[in-house]
C-alpha cells in the first residue's frame, strides 16, 4: 500500500495539528501542580518517570488521529499505552503503517523546568522505515514538518519557512543524555572525539546534556557540526520507537545522517523489543561527520 501525494500531505498536516495541539497544552500546565508517577520500562530514570501531562497528551493526539487510523488503516503506536498488548502482538507488525507517538519526550527535563522536551509524532512503515513526521517545542513554540512534492519528495519546515541546517561552527557539539555523564565510557568517548577535533576541522569539544531524545536530535540539525550518541549496552533501554522515529525522518529530510552505532538505518519496527539498545543510535549533521565518528567509536560497541 502507498499514499498519494494528496494523502502524505494531508496526513502531514494531521501529524502537525496533533503534535501543535498537545504541545500547546503542555505550554499552558502549570507545572507546580504536576503528579509524577512511574512505570515498568527501560533501565533509566527517564524511560520510567510518567506524569498526568503525558497521560493527557496521549488521549489529545490519540483524539486527533483517529480519523486517519481509521480512513487508511494505521496502526497506533504510543509510548504511554505500548504495556498494554504484547510487543510482538502489536497490530504495527502487521498493518502496512502506524503512526508511533512520543506526547512527551523529555519528561524529566519537563518536570525541572528546562526547556528539552517535546512532542513527537512519526509515520512509520511496517518494515521499520519512518515516512513523514511532525515535532513541535512548546517551550520555543518551534513546529517541524514536512511536506512533499509531486516526487514524493519532502522538505522539511520550520515554523512555516523552509529550514535550513545551521553554518558550520568552530567547534564540536556533543549532545548526550543526562545518564550518559556517569556511564564508565564516557572518558572515553570524549578523549576519542577530542582526538578526531582536527580531522573533523573544528578547534574545540562542547558537550551538552540534559535534554530528551527529541530535542537533542533536533538540536543536532541547528548546530552543526554536532552529533548525539547512545552507546549499545545490554540492559533494556537506549532509548525507544517513539524517540527517534520522528527525528530520523526529520534528519533524512535534511540530508542529516541518522543511523545505528553500526552504520546502518536505524529499525524502526522491531518485533521483539520497542527499546533501541542493542545497536544504540547516531545523530550527526552530516555523513561525513557520521563516519568519522562511526569508524572511530566502534571500539566502544
Amino acid at each position: 500500500m502507498h499514499f498519494s501525494v494528496k494523502q502524505l500531505n494531508q496526513l502531514a498536516v494531521q501529524a502537525l495539528k496533533a503534535a501543535k495541539c498537545a504541545g500547546e497544552y503542555i505550554e499552558q500546565f502549570d507545572r507546580t501542580q504536576l503528579k509524577t508517577e512511574f512505570k515498568v520500562s527501560g533501565s533509566s530514570l527517564s524511560s520510567q518517570v510518567v506524569t498526568e501531562v503525558d497521560l493527557h497528551c496521549q488521549a489529545m493526539i490519540i483524539e486527533q488521529l483517529q480519523a486517519s487510523c481509521a480512513e487508511f488503516d494505521i496502526a497506533l503506536l504510543s509510548e504511554e499505552n505500548c504495556t498494554d498488548i504484547a510487543v510482538n502482538a502489536h497490530d504495527r507488525l502487521t498493518k502496512y503503517y502506524f503512526w508511533c507517538i512520543d506526547p512527551l519526550d523529555g519528561t524529566l527535563p519537563f518536570i525541572k523546568g528546562s526547556n528539552g522536551y517535546a512532542v513527537s509524532v512519526a509515520l512509520v512503515d511496517r518494515n521499520g522505515a519512518p515516512v513523514l513526521a511532525a515535532v513541535f517545542q512548546p517551550a520555543t513554540s518551534a513546529a517541524y514538518h514536512m511536506q512533499f512534492d509531486h516526487q514524493r519528495k519532502a522538505t522539511l519546515y520550520k515554523n512555516g519557512v523552509v529550514f535550513k541546517p545551521s553554518n558550520k561552527d568552530k567547534q564540536l557539539h556533543f549532545y548526550c543524555d543526562q545518564s550518559f555523564l556517569s556511564s564508565k565510557h564516557y572518558p572515553a568517548v570524549i578523549q576519542q572525539l577530542t582526538t578526531l577535533l582536527p580531522v573533523i576541522g573544528v578547534t574545540a569539544l562542547k558537550v551538552i546534556s540534559g535534554n530528551g531524545a527529541v530535542v537533542n536530535a533536533l538540536l543536532v540539525l541547528e548546530n552543526a557540526p554536532a552529533c548525539y550518541i547512545k552507546l549499545p549496552k545490554p540492559e533494556q533501554g537506549g532509548g525507544a520507537l517513539w524517540d527517534f522515529s520522528a527525528t530520523a525522518c526529520i534528519s533524512h529530510a535534511v540530508n542529516a545522517w541518522a543511523s545505528d552505532m553500526h552504520g546502518l538505518p536505524l529499525q524502526l519496527n522491531q518485533r521483539d523489543s520497542y527499546y533501541m539498545n542493542k545497536k544504540g543510535v547516531m545523530f550527526a549533521s552530516d555523513t561525513r561527520l557520521a563516519e568519522i565518528l562511526l569508524s572511530a567509536l566502534s571500539k566502544q560497541l
